[in-house]
């Protein structure tokens, strides 16, 4: 059984309810793709008091890209998978391709706190503009917008458990919209 810690994983998704009296449970997930990745026998975490707690898939069935039926090994009855209702999933960062990473929707970056390499905060995510040919975070910080190009050369690294997203910004940048 892994040993792990919340702080290394992002949340993937919600148990919904339970589906059936054998144990399954309706799962839906904030990535599209991870059927390529989860499989029978994987485990995954469910996070039970502020800590993750590992469960063996034993059976997984796909409704559609984002929604699953799971049978957990440990998970035996209706009652059983009435008790995970509402419960977040978890799995290791490192276990999903950075390309799954990015195919979040741009309604899930709203509210991210962005900080820039010295740590120092940047603004909160308002808004992803994907209107022209380069996606654009719209972030706020002291009532004023600052519009930050969404590119791997500035946005270094997006911190789904913590809702951070770090970036290096050109020297002035902001200075230039404030």
């Amino acid at each position: 059984m892994p040993v792990w810690k919340l702080e290394d994983g992002i949340l993937l998704g919600k148990i919904l309810k339970p589906y059936g009296y054998l144990g399954f449970v309706r799962v839906a997930f904030l990535i599209s793709g991870l059927d390529d990745i989860l499989a029978d026998k994987d485990f995954i975490f469910i996070e039970w008091i502020g800590k993750p707690v590992p469960y063996q898939i034993e059976s997984i069935f796909w409704d559609d890209d984002k929604t699953a039926r799971i049978k957990f090994k440990e998970i035996k009855d209706l009652s059983a998978a009435t008790r995970l209702n509402g419960r977040a999933l978890i799995l290791s960062e490192k276990t999903i391709p950075k390309h799954l990473l990015q195919t979040l929707e741009p309604s899930e970056l709203i509210g991210f706190k962005v900080f820039d390499l010295q740590k120092k905060l940047v603004g909160v995510v308002s808004g992803l503009d994907e209107s022209g040919r380069q996606s654009i975070l719209e972030v706020i910080l002291n009532e004023k917008e600052i519009l930050i190009p969404f590119h791997e050369d500035l946005v270094k690294k997006i911190d789904f458990k913590k809702k951070n997203i770090t970036v290096d910004l050109p020297e002035g940048l902001i200075d230039l919209q404030t």
